[in-house]
């Protein structure tokens, strides 16, 4: 009897597994050409687009990323083609990957760390970056990551921890100097760790045995083999080789940009507000596993890494808001043993089912709570400038405008030896998205108006030079203004009427009448 019901439990969690799965994949890929490119997808296609033409990626200590996301773009790119959505496809493989390795995350706290893949699943941060081509996905995974490797020391699994923990670092220092915060905040954690354990912790024993499993054949081979391709992502495998250099450089100019702000300044509670107001799922959750800290050990830990991680943040002047999901997913995985806690303490109660129903309809209104939020800025508003999650995307506009203009080419290939001059200020993302359909030009008007154009990028305050310029062209051409993104003033742009008239849902002046 105790194996058929074991059985029957076995097939309901192979069906929820694979719903989970679905779900993920689902709220991750599907429609993820929804959103207009964002600012920082058209920058990483221009590092990705370096890689095409040289052959490898020359790392710049100045730049504050590492390589292995640009690698992993340019991978998807052998089967997508130079396109965007190359950047979201990575994102959204490991933000799914991250809810996978949570889901099947060690034995022993597993339906905890179900919980926390719950908890993100429907987070509307997790799920907006989440499918956003930026690093910061693929950045939380080697985190979450990096903190299994833990449970699986204590699990006594030490042929796991290594694999996990040294994939983990090298991973983070691969894509994000921001992985000195995530280690700062570690401290106070493994210091309360050890405080916890020291009667039972013996370093000595240990040490033994991770130094034994550390020199098996087993476990050195594939960590060599990391150690190797993280020195070959940074030297551009041979090409740069002063590359892994600049790496143990790039922290002061990182420094420099966090404490000055460059332009991103918020206040101190920004983080603070952003969670109240869009992740009450998890601040909920969190708030539970507050209630029985002293019951385990493991909410103590991941309550101080937490807490320490959310501060550091807190304090650095710079915040870009996608930075919210390094900042949440100790949060979440508090959650979930949060919620593990909390079912655990009414299957004790006398009215169990009653507390259970109505810890899990709670627990469903936060849920759905969180999906609305998601609904409506992943699909049914995804550059909603007044969502605070949506920051410097471009807009519908300009995704019309880009769309429009390649399709053009795709029917006469020939236009590809035809010039556009991008001479404004604000010239991004015309230089990825263009530049495998024309022949670009980027000098300034003053200095060269090229004769042969067939559209130029123009300032609004340099409108009236731009069209002494063109001289007896001007007949030619007509213009509109575009509303290129967020916090930016529109552009001009001039197109030859007889290539580009009629092609938009907008209508095209005459020169001098706009």
């Amino acid at each position: 009897m105790k194996d058929l019901i074991k059985s029957k439990e076995s097939r309901l969690w192979m069906l929820a597994s694979a719903i989970f799965v679905l779900v993920a994949c689902f709220l991750r890929f599907v429609l993820l050409d929804n959103k207009p490119i964002h600012f920082d997808e058209s920058i990483n296609m221009w590092f990705v687009k370096r890689i095409w033409e040289e052959g490898f990626f020359t790392y710049d200590p100045t730049n504050y990323h590492g390589p292995l996301y640009f690698y992993l773009v340019h991978m998807i790119q052998i089967f997508t083609g130079y396109d965007f959505l190359s950047t979201r496809w990575v994102a959204s493989i490991f933000s799914v990957l991250t809810l996978v390795i949570l889901w099947w995350g060690p034995v022993a706290q597993r339906r905890a760390f179900r919980w926390a893949a719950v908890f993100l699943l429907i987070s509307p941060a997790m799920a907006f970056y989440g499918r956003s081509g930026i690093h910061e996905s693929t950045f939380v995974f080697f985190q979450v990551l990096g903190f299994l490797a833990f449970h699986y020391w204590a699990a006594g699994d030490f042929k796991k921890f290594w694999w996990t923990f040294v994939a983990s670092m090298l991973g983070m220092m691969a894509l994000k100097e921001t992985f000195v915060i995530l280690m700062i905040a570690f401290v106070p954690a493994a210091g309360l760790a050890w405080l916890l354990n020291r009667k039972s912790f013996r370093w000595s024993t240990e040490y033994g045995k991770l130094k034994e499993t550390l020199l098996s054949e087993g476990v050195k081979t594939p960590l060599i083999f990391m150690l190797l391709l993280f020195v070959g992502l940074f030297t551009g495998f041979g090409g740069n080789p002063k590359g892994i250099v600049d790496f143990f450089v790039a922290l002061m100019p990182w420094l420099k940009t966090g404490v000055n702000g460059a332009g991103h300044n918020k206040p101190f509670l920004h983080w603070a507000e952003l969670m109240y107001k869009n992740e009450f799922a998890i601040v909920a959750g969190f708030v539970v596993a507050l209630v029985f800290a002293f019951r385990s050990k493991w909410i103590l830990f991941y309550a101080t890494f937490a807490l320490a991680n959310f501060v550091i943040y807190s304090l650095i002047p710079y915040k870009t808001p996608w930075c919210i999901i390094t900042i949440l997913w100790p949060f979440a995985v508090l959650a979930g043993f949060g919620m593990k806690a909390l079912l655990e303490h009414t299957s004790k109660s006398t009215v169990v089912e009653s507390l259970k129903i109505g810890v899990l309809v709670g627990v469903a209104v936060l849920f759905s709570g969180g999906y609305s939020i998601i609904h409506k800025i992943q699909y049914n508003d995804p550059i909603d400038m007044d969502h605070p999650y949506v920051y410097v995307n471009s807009t519908y506009q300009m995704k019309e405008f880009i769309s429009k203009i390649q399709s053009v080419v795709l029917k006469n290939p020939l236009l590809r030896e035809k010039v556009i001059q991008i001479g404004a200020e604000e010239s991004w993302p015309f230089p990825v998205v263009f530049y495998k359909f024309f022949t670009l030009k980027y000098e300034k008007y003053d200095v060269l108006t090229a004769p042969d154009g067939v559209l130029y990028i123009v300032d609004p305050k340099d409108q009236e030079f731009f069209e002494s310029k063109l001289g007896e062209r001007k007949n030619d051409f007509k213009n509109f203004l575009l509303e290129t993104r967020q916090g930016r003033a529109k552009t001009l742009v001039y197109v030859q009427a007889d290539l580009f008239g009629g092609l938009f849902s907008w209508p095209l002046s005459k020169i001098g009448e706009l």
